[in-house]
């Protein structure tokens, strides 16, 4: 029996995934095909299969991706002393990693097709930001770090849903900056925190 090499896996799924973060990109979501992310991984066609079965499960593959580096981030949250500032320097990294025109422009793809399309909306619903943010919010406050002025739920909802308006804002208004969403978000936090 073949034994397999799960470094080298890793490695061609991550350059797949990166051949069609391309892809979809410059094509769109619905207007990429699986020959089109084979040809920009320079691998054969027959060879992507073996590690992405169709679109939809590199989609999923994008927000497990995601949901890991999330739950990273937000796990440093959780036995820090110096709560706020962590959030703030890390929600401040989220907007600029979204506000990147190929990342919004994939992810709002992906929201527009998820309403025509239910395959595609239940593996958004797989996206648990706000979830991971909630849980650090509730063991912060359990532990006495910080002070919710409202619930955990509704605080990370607030601010997930600050993180990409933000991001939106930033690109299509060439006045508007990170910084000028972290201030902006610094300023929302004393709304929800102490």
């Amino acid at each position: 029996m073949k034994k397999i090499n799960t470094q080298l896996v890793a490695k061609q799924q991550g350059r797949i995934l990166l051949a069609a973060k391309n892809c979809f990109f410059k094509n769109g979501l619905t207007k990429t095909t699986m020959r089109d992310i084979a040809t920009e991984a320079d691998i054969s066609l027959g060879n992507i299969y073996r590690y992405f079965e169709n679109k939809n499960s590199l989609i999923r593959a994008f927000i497990e991706k995601d949901n890991q580096e999330i739950d990273r981030a937000f796990a440093l949250l959780d036995d820090a002393n110096n709560f706020k500032t962590l959030l703030e320097y890390i929600i401040k990294e989220f907007i600029s990693e979204l506000s990147r025109k190929a990342e919004m422009c994939i992810y709002l793809e992906a929201l527009v097709l998820g309403l025509r399309d239910g395959d595609v909306l239940s593996l958004l619903k797989l996206d648990n930001s706000e979830q991971s943010l909630k849980t650090s919010l509730q063991k912060a406050s359990k532990d006495k770090r910080i002070e919710l002025i409202v619930s955990a739920e509704l605080a990370a909802l607030i601010i997930m849903g600050f993180v990409e308006k933000a991001a939106v804002k930033c690109i299509a208004d060439p006045k508007y900056s990170v910084r000028k969403a972290n201030k902006q978000f610094k300023q929302c936090l004393k709304t929800l925190l102490r």
